[in-house]
């Protein structure tokens, strides 16, 4: 038997150092003089992603993700939505070659990697960080790789890397809203997953909310149109459909014991 309960560090998107966010290990403020000769390589090496079985996906992700992992809620004073990608403290999404499945919606989350805006108390802003442990990042460059400065300014893809994670952090915000006015509608409930697999073993996965579809249908009419006027309710209903992806988890772990046993 075994127990598994989501990560509450996949949302931390403003977490102090020493609560960092889920896969950066060092992460420190882009600079000019530090980075000169850094550079990042090319790769679609997801390893860093294995060993976790939730991310944090923002509203704006919701319709694609909902194809492929259940969305829930981690339980927090402040509610955010994660996207399921494995019973355990595994995912199956990234394969033994460290690639994510072919023909899958990859998170934003894991698509910026290894850059983050982060909140710096002593300049009191956001600054685009990177964490220097991530094995794409070269200090001294390598043949191949991305610069992220060329003569004292940033190059493409640095900027790139801070449009996207200012699109992100903006998204972000925007998900926090949706997920507190959810909250105060009383549409989520806790909720576990008790699940055996096809050859008796029981997990059991919890820590976390769910959208009650019962609730939902005793909205007031005065709440679904305010929620109208907010876009929200196909994001409700994104969530309620992705459920029917929990069959999909239980058929990866089945397969996963399976290969373990061969």
């Amino acid at each position: 038997m075994s127990k598994s309960a989501l990560n509450p560090k996949t949302g931390a998107e403003q977490a102090p150092v020493s609560d960092l966010p889920l896969f950066f290990k060092k992460p420190v403020p882009l600079d000019v003089t530090r980075h000169a000769k850094a550079a990042l390589l090319q790769s679609q090496d997801a390893t860093f992603a294995v060993a976790t079985n939730s991310i944090v996906v923002n509203v704006a992700e919701f319709f694609e993700a909902a194809k492929y992992y259940p969305i829930v809620f981690l339980q927090a004073e402040s509610p955010l939505p994660v996207a399921i990608l494995g019973l355990e403290q595994k995912n199956y999404f990234v394969n033994s070659k460290g690639r994510w499945k072919d023909g899958t919606y990859v998170p934003a989350y894991v698509r910026k990697y290894p850059f983050i805006l982060m909140d710096i108390p002593e300049r009191k802003e956001f600054a685009l960080c990177i964490d220097e442990a991530a094995p794409q990042f070269k200090a001294s460059g390598a043949k191949g790789a991305l610069t992220l400065f060329e003569d004292d300014k940033p190059t493409e893809a640095t900027r790139n890397a801070l449009e996207f994670c200012t699109a992100y952090q903006n998204h972000y915000q925007i998900t926090r809203a949706f997920c507190e006015g959810i909250r105060d509608a009383g549409l989520l409930m806790p909720t576990r997953s008790d699940i055996k697999l096809a050859n008796g073993r029981e997990i059991h996965l919890g820590g976390f909310f769910a959208i009650d579809e019962k609730k939902v249908g005793e909205l007031s009419d005065e709440t679904i149109v305010d929620f109208h006027k907010k876009g929200w309710l196909p994001l409700i209903y994104a969530s309620l459909i992705s459920y029917s992806n929990w069959k999909l988890l239980v058929d990866m772990a089945s397969e996963e014991d399976k290969s373990k046993a061969s």
